[in-house]
């Protein structure tokens, strides 16, 4: 669900790929996301590490229907594992020790959309949007996005994504400060791997300090303490009869939009 490539200057590029689905994340993708951080964290080739998506998407975030429970199996157990697995992936994110860029190629949503703040670039196509549909599924914010959100963009602006669920242009995202360099779509990676490159090709040692005080140990350790308490309330949303019968709402509306769609002659 996952590709690596690891280029002579020591980026390494990460690319979503189940682009038939909008690289949506299978419970196993979250699973493939956290090795390629412990393979980051331990490796000292790794520089700068970048993160894409394959096709027309970054990423959809949660993959709702790869996500259903297998009959017969212990429901609040699976939940939890994935809790636990989702909460490991973003603990590596924000304690990454190299730079990571967000290439963002099209729509980035859910957990796609609230991990790009704990990036330290974000590069986005003109075209690209911005979505977090939690309350809509009777989620949660997750991905420290109740702290990183309100913290970037302003409370306002983060409460109308986090709690009415508000698309946001990428120059709406350019302008609120999340997003630091727009592109065309064709010059995305160009772009990208030109501040890659700058970024890998300068002092590791300076790097890290620089990113250490810029983010600094106790904001570091406010987004490890809410990443938990966000993993709690989501794993608690997640086995709730309101947001099953929101998922299923999700669901039944998907289901009618393909019927009703005309085929291609």
């Amino acid at each position: 669900y996952i590709k690596l490539e690891l280029l002579e200057s020591g980026v390494l590029v990460m690319t979503f790929n189940r682009p038939k689905h909008m690289n949506s994340m299978l419970p196993a993708s979250y699973c493939e996301w956290a090795q390629v951080m412990k393979y980051v964290h331990a490796s000292a080739n790794i520089r700068v590490l970048v993160v894409t998506g394959s096709g027309a998407a970054y990423s959809a975030g949660q993959d709702l229907p790869g996500g259903r429970v297998p009959d017969g199996e212990d429901e609040k157990k699976v939940l939890w594992q994935r809790r636990n697995d989702t909460c490991e992936l973003t603990k590596l994110l924000v304690t990454s020790p190299v730079p990571i860029i967000g290439a963002v190629n099209g729509p980035a949503i859910g957990y796609g959309c609230t991990t790009l703040a704990l990036f330290d670039l974000v590069v986005a196509a003109d075209t690209a949007v911005f979505r977090t549909p939690f309350a809509e599924l009777a989620f949660c914010p997750e991905g420290c996005s109740s702290v990183t959100f309100p913290r970037i963009l302003g409370p306002i602006v983060a409460n109308d994504m986090l709690l009415m669920g508000k698309s946001m242009s990428a120059a709406e995202m350019h302008q609120r400060g999340f997003v630091a360099r727009l592109t065309k779509p064709a010059e995305l990676m160009a772009t990208t791997m030109k501040l890659a490159r700058e970024l890998a090709s300068r002092s590791t040692t300076a790097m890290r300090a620089s990113r250490t005080l810029i983010r600094n140990q106790q904001y570091v350790d406010e987004l490890l303490r809410v990443n938990e308490v966000e993993m709690d309330e989501l794993y608690e949303r997640m086995i709730s009869d309101d947001a099953k019968q929101a998922i299923a709402r999700v669901f039944a509306r998907l289901q009618a939009k393909r019927s009703n769609a005309k085929p291609k002659l």
